[in-house]
């Protein structure tokens, strides 16, 4: 406790919101897993990995209303609690339903932390180093994804994938004192400036860019996850293909921060095309040890897009409205988890798990285009602003 007190707000939060999505990431591989040994179709586990999105897509506007007229630590605490809750039941469940509702309170949960947690870094950053102090908070999750996989894999082979969800539902509890503080006084929230934050041509850029890339991940990464169950894999190899990728991410994430402060349209661009080369080579070959090297590529696209697209997002919103539109914003990951694992079993369904795997790479051309042609547009209008 009292080594907590010596850490700087700032710093607690950005190592709570680093061990958040650290246990998250411990359960996310196992589930299409775990589905397949209670003998789930591929259109089951589809269902049960995106329905987490269907309360996240609901509850996140909510969330963040909540965060910009109360508290943003009260509501970290809350997802905090129904992250818990979601995999107490999920070390319980026994069938194909329990898995569902599980997720459906994970997706609460994500709904009540990430929102605040995102406004939060911004509301303490300097003048002009938003996209820095993005960075940073980026670098700390990346941190989180890289443990997560493996440390899932780890504790999936040493004990059971119940005991696994049961270890991650106590752990997540013990993250309540770090998120505990007294926020600061804030502007009433107004109508006019979230509207005009929502109406922002970059805030609508950088949504529509991150609903392309999450289709196009979560939907190659759910059925990745099966494929090389199916052929004989355990649940290491998958685990570590995520860390290798966060691995990858983590030396450039403040870089691409510090960047995106000056050319946040270029850092977004820049990520999803490398993301764009390694979804490629998952598709030429999906199996280890080559998923690595494509892991190895992936990972700097990361670095270089997240930071991008979420300063591209929230450089210019204001502290009334910041948690409504970090919410609005992050609410493009939800749709799609929800889209991808739907959209990507249907495929593997109809045309196997390679047809699937081909449609990733591009989706991601076209999140890439979907940043880079309006900038086009605009720099080559007479008088535009650079």
């Amino acid at each position: 406790m009292v080594v907590a007190c010596m850490i700087s707000r700032t710093w607690r939060l950005n190592i709570a919101s680093m061990l958040f999505f650290m246990l998250i990431q411990v359960v996310v591989p196992l589930v299409p897993r775990y589905a397949l040994t209670i003998g789930a179709s591929p259109f089951e586990i589809g269902l049960a990995v995106s329905s987490v999105s269907i309360t996240a897509i609901f509850l996140r506007p909510l969330s963040g209303f909540v965060s910009d007229r109360q508290s943003r630590s009260k509501m970290m605490v809350l997802g905090l609690f129904l992250g818990s809750s979601s995999y107490l039941l999920l070390s319980a469940s026994e069938g194909i339903l329990p898995v569902f509702a599980a997720r459906l309170i994970e997706g609460a949960a994500i709904a009540s932390f990430i929102p605040s947690s995102l406004a939060s870094a911004v509301d303490e950053a300097k003048d002009g180093k938003i996209g820095e102090a993005l960075g940073w908070r980026s670098l700390m999750v990346g941190i989180g994804f890289t443990a997560g996989p493996a440390l899932g894999g780890f504790l999936s082979e040493a004990f059971s994938y119940r005991t696994t969800f049961l270890i991650t539902a106590l752990l997540m509890l013990t993250l309540v004192p770090a998120v505990v503080y007294k926020d600061a006084k804030r502007p009433p929230p107004s109508r006019v400036s979230t509207l005009r934050g929502l109406r922002e041509r970059d805030f609508g850029i950088a949504f529509s860019s991150l609903v392309i890339y999450a289709v196009a991940w979560m939907g190659l990464l759910t059925f990745l996850s099966a494929y090389l169950k199916l052929m004989g894999f355990g649940d290491l190899e998958i685990g570590l293909f995520l860390s290798v990728q966060a691995i990858g991410s983590l030396g450039i994430r403040v870089i691409g921060g510090r960047m995106a402060d000056r050319y946040p349209d270029t850092m977004t661009f820049s990520g999803l095309s490398v993301i764009g080369l390694a979804l490629f080579l998952v598709y030429l070959n999906p199996t280890p040890p080559w998923i690595y090297a494509a892991a190895a590529v992936f990972g700097p696209g990361v670095g270089l897009f997240v930071p991008g697209s979420q300063t591209l997002a929230l450089k210019r919103s204001s502290p009334s409205s910041r948690g409504f539109l970090s919410s609005i914003y992050t609410m493009g990951m939800d749709i799609g988890n929800l889209v991808g694992p739907l959209v990507f079993g249907l495929i593997v369904q109809s045309g196997g798990y390679r047809a699937s795997f081909a449609v990733a790479p591009v989706l991601m051309i076209v999140a890439a285009l979907a940043v880079a042609i309006p900038f086009k547009i605009m720099k080559s209008r007479p008088g535009a602003a650079s």
